[in-house]
């Protein structure tokens, strides 16, 4: 459950003089907290599927994946980013803005488990239907809160896919919640060794084991047609896999 924006304005002592920076968030817009500035790509009204009125002070449009935010140091008292950052291949250059132009705020993202359990078949459900997947499809990296700091990890669907990382149950929080002051404090797995992400991957399975319930093994089945012709081939040996030389 994401926290509202009575618990937001108590946790980071808002007050009514504050200057709000809210980033990405057009899709969600605050109602009790008094948003000064709302950055993001396309407007609360041009929004697909979740369309409303610009409730914050002004819009101003930026490509947070690629551009600086147009304000100065500190110009902002607070900075708010809930459910944005999952969705961004570098969601690296915001994070240091959002330090960069605001005195402190809170990020929020799917906790690591949730998004890394498995979906139920739901045919009545746009985003998933027939699929079955890890979380939702379209998010890019997991995030925690490693002791004040988060901690970031690319989101490898060919091994989410595996029955070593299926997840059947996440039991634990919905939600990565990060509270910062002056600074966001964060690092990333940026190893290119595939077996060290694997291994990086293995540690939260064994260090939340408590909180999983794995599933069985998936199985993925073809066309029918296909699994015909590659039976007559292993008949008749006929493919490169019966080439000897």
């Amino acid at each position: 459950m994401q926290l509202g924006d009575d618990e937001l304005i108590r946790r980071l002592k808002i007050r009514p003089a504050d200057r709000i920076l809210d980033v990405g968030g057009s899709m969600r817009q605050h109602g009790v907290i008094k948003v000064d500035t709302l950055v993001d790509t396309l407007r609360p009204e041009r929004t697909p599927y979740v369309k409303s009125p610009l409730r914050a002070g002004r819009f101003v449009k930026v490509d947070i994946t690629q551009d600086g935010l147009p304000f100065g140091s500190k110009e902002f008292d607070v900075c708010l980013c809930t459910h944005t950052l999952e969705d961004l291949y570098n969601p690296f250059l915001i994070l240091k803005e959002m330090g960069r132009v605001a005195k402190r705020g809170y990020i929020a993202t799917p906790s690591r488990g949730k998004d890394m359990e498995f979906s139920r078949l739901n045919l009545t459900e746009w985003n998933t239907g027939w699929r079955r997947q890890p979380g939702l499809a379209h998010h890019y990296w997991f995030f925690e809160n490693r002791k004040g700091r988060m901690y970031i990890v690319p989101k490898n669907y060919p091994l989410l896919y595996t029955s070593e990382f299926w997840v059947e149950t996440w039991l634990g929080e919905d939600e990565m919640r990060y509270f910062w002051n002056g600074e966001i404090k964060f690092k990333t797995f940026t190893t290119v060794d595939f077996h060290g992400l694997i291994d990086e991957y293995r540690n939260f399975m064994k260090s939340h084991q408590g909180l999983i319930k794995k599933g069985r093994p998936l199985v993925y089945l073809d066309s029918p047609h296909l699994y015909l012709k590659e039976m007559v081939k292993k008949l008749v040996k006929r493919g490169a896999g019966f080439n000897r030389n």
